[in-house]
């Protein structure tokens, strides 16, 4: 990762806001890692029993600057596959410091009383040391009080139903562990499992953070205040600013601002709440590494002055590549007047366009599928381009020809640098990307996830998946036996046939 320390406009993600210092010194950014993810293990997270996916990079050592990391996940509808990302998405909020959102309180299994997941990072630095970091954490939900709702809900409109009950994710039992260059083994470093300590191996929070009362008072406080706002209590501003303090040279102290650094600015998780905006021509999300604009779909936008030439980059650099995913087509924006925001100061009242066969006309009239690969195709550019960068893209076949999907994929794994994580309906990925980049969700939620065994170089891997539905010769059962006569009949049964 190289941090160049420059401002992000508009920084926007499904977590919050996030305006924070970063915690990087000029020294210490002189010597940033590459961070990628290398094993997630989910355990009771919505239809997860237990389910591990360890990376191509996790099964074995890829200098990351020679070749990209690539994850397909497949299967049937409801099988744990969204799930994933949605993982990915808790993860990035909690390193970031930002809030879990409530809407993922209702993510642990039914019938358990908390999910556990685990995170586990290769860090690459230039200099040539390698570092092995896991994050893990329980969540469950509680119910907000009276006070807490009205607060949640403060402003709403007049019109809009204020639930009498609802909740919000509670983040408990956080650890950090650490293979560094002098250590022989992975060591705990930090475990807030304790109801003594705000964290325990007790030499370890003396290293990091000091040993007077008043340091131990102030984690005490943060881990009460983490807990009550959704969030992690190890990556909060509060307890690293007190890491900080004590020594900022540490090597714990320092990877995790690392782990920050990148969950805020190199870490990008598109569910398919996006992928909905633009279907109904609600909105379009433009996605760039320097955060996410949402721009309206129907009318023109008025965004502050300072940004027209930082939006313009990016969607020329956006331009010339659609035109060679779809040719003949590029975007752009149409300035109609300058105006003066809220605020008072200067703005650009603009609309989206597209240009083709010489003709302009305002973005919202091309399709869904067009309209979706514009959307990412600034994070599918820096995934290709940038060895730091994970982009994770749930659905991400939606609306995009399956020809087309395949081409991207094929590029990305021949030539690209960073790391890519899709989920996929289409099965022409199958085809073309090496079947070590690939998982298959199955009908255990107890073993939710497993590679394909026995298949040889020759083997077309889309026939194979066919034939495993069909034949179940796997260690696991890959999908849940539909039978067409048995549809037949519900269909008629629900139109009142007899």
């Amino acid at each position: 990762m190289h941090y160049s320390g420059k401002s992000i406009y508009g920084k926007v993600n499904t977590m919050g806001q996030i305006t924070e210092q970063s915690f990087i010194t000029e020294e210490h950014g002189n010597n940033l890692p590459t961070v990628r993810i290398k094993k997630v293990v989910l355990d009771n997270f919505k239809s997860v029993g237990h389910g591990m996916i360890t990376f191509n990079c996790g099964r074995e050592f890829i200098p990351c600057d020679t070749e990209s990391d690539i994850l397909g996940i497949y299967g049937q509808n409801g099988s744990g596959k969204t799930s994933f990302i949605e993982a990915l998405s808790i993860l990035k909020g909690l390193m970031a410091g930002a809030s879990v959102p409530s809407v993922y309180a209702d993510c642990v299994a039914v019938g358990k009383d908390f999910a556990k997941l685990e995170f586990v990072f290769d860090l690459q630095y230039e200099n040539g040391v390698i570092r092995e970091a896991a994050y893990s954490f329980c969540m469950s939900s509680a119910a907000l009080s009276k006070e807490e709702i009205d607060e949640k809900y403060k402003g709403a409109p007049d019109e809009f139903d204020i639930p009498d009950e609802d909740s919000k994710v509670i983040i408990f039992d956080e650890k950090f562990s650490l293979l560094w260059e002098d250590a022989s083994k992975c060591q705990v470093i930090i475990d807030t499992s304790s109801e003594e300590n705000a964290f325990v191996p007790t030499t370890k929070r003396k290293e990091i953070a000091g040993g007077g009362k008043k340091v131990l008072v102030a984690l005490e406080v943060n881990k009460q205040l983490a807990r009550s706002k959704s969030r992690s209590f190890i990556f909060m501003h509060d307890t690293l600013k007190l890491f900080s303090e004590n020594d900022d040279k540490s090597v714990f102290f320092r990877v995790l601002v690392e782990l920050r650094l990148y969950a805020r600015h190199y870490l990008y998780v598109i569910d398919t709440k996006s992928s909905g905006l633009i279907r109904l021509n609600f909105a379009l999300p433009i996605y760039t590494t320097d955060g996410q604009m949402m721009f309206n779909a129907k009318r023109p936008e008025v965004i502050p002055a300072e940004m027209v030439e930082d939006l313009r980059a990016d969607l020329n650099n956006i331009s010339s590549v659609l035109g060679q995913l779809v040719p003949g087509l590029a975007i752009g924006f149409k300035e109609l007047s300058q105006t003066l925001d809220k605020d008072g100061n200067p703005a650009t009242v603009m609309m989206l366009t597209a240009y083709r066969d010489g003709k302009e006309l305002p973005l919202r009239d091309e399709s869904d599928g067009v309209r979706k690969i514009i959307s990412v195709l600034s994070l599918i550019i820096a995934a290709f381009n940038q060895k730091s960068v994970t982009v994770a893209i749930d659905e991400f076949d939606a609306g995009i020809f399956e020809y087309l999907l395949g081409e991207i994929l094929q590029a990305l794994e021949e030539s690209g640098r960073g790391q890519f994580i899709f989920t996929s309906h289409n099965l022409r990925p199958l085809e073309v990307i090496d079947k070590k980049f690939l998982y298959f969700t199955t009908t255990n939620p107890d073993n939710r996830y497993i590679r394909l065994k026995n298949i040889s170089a020759t083997n077309n891997l889309r026939d194979t998946y066919f034939r495993e539905i069909i034949l179940c010769e796997q260690e696991e059962g890959i999908y849940n036996k539909t039978k067409r006569f048995k549809i037949i009949a519900a269909l008629k049964k629900a139109g009142g046939e007899r």
